[in-house]
């Protein structure tokens, strides 16, 4: 009998601890998903949207960039330094709504798909990634440096866990507003949260940074990731991005399976055990008993 419970106990918590491993992968799967039909709306959006409104949303924003080289980054994670255009010429201008979504991030690198929305509130950076207030809005253009966070080291999520893969001259692309754009990364470093001087817009460049904490379960740090501007032949994109779209949530799917098999082999292992030494110590009794 006691053999039996303990066997049950082994059981369950092999049980348990294979579903702990196996969590975060499905629950990324499932957030990867609802991250691409966010995407996928967005393309709907603009797609369906009349050229003359994109370009004036491209007018503003670029107005708006340009009003930003007096103005400091804030620090997405403790929301010191954060914004308000109350009284001014972008009051109400969408792309500037705490929560809007500006287009998304894609790193064929290390397989990040990810929805951008302007802001760094909890709510935003538990959805996707965001725009850090007072920096460039990711439309690109010399004097611009758009600064684009997201957490690392999310139970649940992916997100930038693994920004810190990226290495110089590997490409990210930013698409917003039926733009894309292509960067070239030239410069990774760990800073505090305090020392922004590499956030900062520098004339006639165009750069764009992604940033996140670290180290894990630290995160007292910042690391910076910053790319260039370059020009790129979008015509080989169409395919890429969809390749990055597919294996963003498939490969999490996949993980999350492979754990489920792997819980039911050893199931299955351990109650074969199980049958064994209940065999092994039938046989004992029996054997006992012809002795006597």
């Amino acid at each position: 009998m006691f053999r039996k419970i303990m066997d049950t106990i082994v059981t369950l918590i092999i049980t348990v601890g294979v579903m702990a491993v196996c969590y975060p992968s499905f629950a990324t799967f499932i957030n990867q998903k609802f991250a691409n039909r966010e995407i996928v709306a967005y393309q709907e959006q603009m797609d369906s949207s009349s050229k003359d409104k994109l370009e004036m949303m491209e007018e503003m924003a670029d107005r708006y960039n340009v009003s930003l080289p007096i103005s400091f980054p804030a620090d997405p994670f403790s929301e010191s330094n954060i914004s308000d255009f109350k009284g001014t010429e972008f009051e109400d201008f969408e792309m500037v709504k705490e929560g809007a979504m500006l287009g998304y991030l894609e790193i064929p690198k290390i397989d990040v798909y990810l929805p951008i929305y302007y802001g760094t509130s909890d709510e935003v950076l538990s959805e996707g990634l965001g725009l850090v207030e007072n920096t460039s809005l990711p439309v690109g253009g010399k004097g611009t440096h758009s600064v684009i966070s997201g957490h690392s080291g999310m139970a649940s999520k992916k997100l930038l866990t693994d920004l810190n893969l990226v290495e110089e001259d590997d490409i990210f692309f930013l698409h917003v507003l039926n733009q894309h754009l292509a960067y070239q990364v030239n410069q990774i470093k760990v800073v505090w949260p305090y020392e922004t001087d590499d956030l900062y817009i520098v004339d006639e460049k165009d750069y764009s940074t992604l940033l996140t904490c670290t180290p894990f379960g630290v995160n007292d740090h910042r690391l910076l990731v910053r790319g260039e501007r370059i020009d790129y032949d979008f015509t080989t994109q169409t395919e890429t991005t969809e390749i990055t779209a597919k294996t963003a949530a498939d490969k999490y799917l996949w993980m999350f399976v492979g754990g489920a098999y792997l819980l039911i082999i050893l199931i299955v292992l351990i109650r074969k055990r199980m049958k064994k030494s209940a065999e092994k110590r039938r046989l004992s009794a029996k054997e006992q008993d012809e002795r006597q």
